[in-house]
């Protein structure tokens, strides 16, 4: 089925104000990230952080293809789209990609897909779009932009954690009700990498999604596995697990999970892929703490002097340094402002391009999960050329947060922990006084002090300036319950006589609660406006907008010479489905 003529990109009026903090219709809707809904991925970050170790690592089973093989196999999908003939094309497998496919390929970059199923819709809508801009060779000129011959996924392909129910829920039941009404053109290459919240389930929904079968491997439907483009995994997971552990049986999960118009190709996590004359691709993969040894020696073999490279984390965003991300390079051995690198990485949900040296560092996590705001504290490390949205809109963001909170649309995991303690504070007081409610606000202060101290970081900042804050918050909250007990005690038999004592502690914890979580939200919003910590506070509003995709052309120049250009489309309300915009666009040479 064709879509459309090309969509005219009109430019993004530079940070316009955001969408209404709310999530879709449909369900499944958006995590709630401070919400119970949260909590089992939590749980399973953790597990899997014990478990992921160099003892059990799956990527040492791995076999990665050598860079000719695996570009043999794209040829064999895309090779057909190519402007020379199939048979030229396959001729020159040995070549680049570029160069095989007649000087141009074309591919697509979507990271952090699966959360609201309304915001994957629109995501999936973006991207098999073809747009209209200025030509960046002739301005005066209009240029087509192509729907990719490449997809390639940068990691967190579900929420909270990839399992294969997650997935088909969350990104292959609503891209596909996009894609199965755009096949036309002929099969295209998908391609991936993991990030930890795929790891978080063993890589189990990643590999059934994103990994090329063997050969000996049959795919076709069948009754007890059916169509992966449809797949029908158990909707109760848990519950499906317990009895089959009774009957001494497996669950049962789909083989393959399919997106429409899609082919996987690569064997491993991390593969390698010759782009363009003099320049490779490299596809990390870090697990949940570091690249191992055999990956190392993988990507050491001598090859192109410029890179694109896709790593699970940036190295850089928010105007600081990631510690993931420059581990990541440093092990590989890339040196940013010594060799031109084009790094793009997804991880953290938001638009940010900088340069270091004839480098270009671009995070684009704008797949579909929540929104991570722009940096609003001063002093950033670098300078940061775009951004999607900007301070401004982030900051209207964040004011926000504290009334966000107080009703409970952070997620009611947090508010549930406030009015526990809140009732033990303030039933403490009615029985024995101030004495024994301010003990137990003392415990409850310790509590969210050293919570907040985790939260912010303490381990990455000055203890000196986390601390003292940690502190503040954690005697705020805790002196909350004993004020309003305090108030509630003698009101409640004055003015409502016996019955006071219940009524008023009812009203006392309710009241209580919502003002610990309104401070909880002042808290967040003061660590990211104080540049303590960025992602925390972006979590708890959970905001849909600002969704965003990477379309690159890359090409074949003379005498090793080769050019990346880049177009970054976004929308900047999801829910509401404007038309979308050009964000940003740039260009990245291979050779001065």
């Amino acid at each position: 089925m064709a879509g459309p003529g090309p969509r005219l990109l009109e430019k993004w009026p530079t940070d316009d104000r955001g969408p209404r903090l709310t999530r879709g219709t449909k369900k499944p809707r958006a995590i709630a990230w401070f919400g119970f809904s949260a909590f089992w991925g939590h749980l399973r970050h953790l597990v899997a952080s014990v478990i992921a170790t160099e003892n059990i690592d799956s990527r040492q089973w791995m076999i990665p293809e050598a860079p000719d093989v695996l570009l043999g196999r794209v040829l064999e999908i895309i090779g057909p789209r190519a402007t020379r003939t199939t048979a030229q094309a396959m001729a020159q497998r040995e070549g680049t990609l570029a160069e095989a496919m007649g000087g141009d390929v074309w591919i697509d970059f979507v990271s952090d897909c699966g959360d609201d199923v309304t915001v994957s819709e629109a995501v999936a809508e973006m991207f098999v779009a073809e747009y209209e801009v200025a030509d960046p060779d002739a301005p005066s000129e209009k240029l087509v932009l192509p729907r990719g011959d490449i997809l390639f996924l940068g990691g967190d392909l579900a929420y909270p954690v990839a399992t294969v129910l997650e997935m088909t829920r969350r990104l292959v039941e609503p891209w596909n009700r996009v894609l199965e009404k755009h096949t036309a053109g002929g099969p295209r290459v998908l391609l991936a990498v993991p990030g930890n919240h795929d790891w978080y389930d063993g890589l189990d929904g990643f590999s059934r999604l994103c990994q090329a079968p063997c050969a000996f491997e049959d795919r076709a439907p069948t009754s007890a596995d059916p169509d992966p483009l449809h797949p029908q995994p158990d909707e109760h997971p848990v519950l499906a697990w317990a009895e089959a552990f009774a009957r001494g049986d497996q669950v049962k999960k789909p083989t393959a999970l399919a997106l429409a118009g899609y082919l996987p190709v690569q064997r491993a996590s991390y593969f390698r892929l010759p782009l363009a004359p003099g320049l490779d691709l490299f596809a990390v993969d870090r697990q949940l703490k570091r690249v191992d040894p055999r990956q190392q020696a993988y990507f050491a073999i001598p090859g192109a002097p410029a890179r694109l490279v896709v790593l699970p984390d940036p190295a850089r965003a928010w105007g600081e340094e990631r510690p993931n991300g420059v581990a990541t390079l440093k092990s590989l051995g890339i040196v940013m402002d010594k060799s031109p690198t084009l790094l793009l990485a997804g991880d953290v949900h938001h638009y940010e391009r900088s340069a270091e040296g004839r480098s270009i560092h671009v995070v684009a996590g704008g797949g579909g999960a929540f929104l991570h705001g722009a940096r609003v504290a001063g002093d950033a490390a670098y300078p940061i050329v775009a951004e999607f949205p900007g301070p401004r809109a982030s900051k209207r963001m964040l004011r926000e947060l504290p009334i966000f909170c107080a009703l409970g649309r952070a997620g009611w995991l947090l508010p549930a922990a406030f009015a526990l303690g809140d009732t033990l504070a303030i039933a403490a007081h009615f029985r024995g006084g101030l004495q024994s409610s301010a003990t137990v606000a003392l415990a409850i202060s310790l509590i969210v002090a050293f919570g907040t101290a985790l939260l912010v970081g303490w381990r990455r900042h000055r203890a000196a300036r986390v601390v003292p804050f940690a502190a503040l918050l954690g005697l705020a909250i805790g002196a909350i319950p004993v004020a309003i007990g305090i108030g509630t005690d003698a009101l409640a038999m004055r003015v409502i006589g016996q019955w006071g004592a219940p009524v008023a502690l009812i009203g006392a914890v309710i009241l209580a609660t919502m003002a610990s979580s309104f401070l909880f939200g002042v808290m967040l919003m003061l660590i990211a406006r104080l540049g303590l910590s960025h992602a925390q506070a972006y979590a708890a509003l959970g905001s849909p907008g600002y969704k965003h995709f990477v379309r690159l052309r890359v090409r074949a120049g003379a005498q090793g010479m080769s050019q990346v250009d880049a177009w970054v489309v976004g929308i900047v309300d999801p829910i509401a489905r404007p038309s979308p915009l050009l964000i940003d666009t740039f260009r990245f040479d291979t050779l001065d």
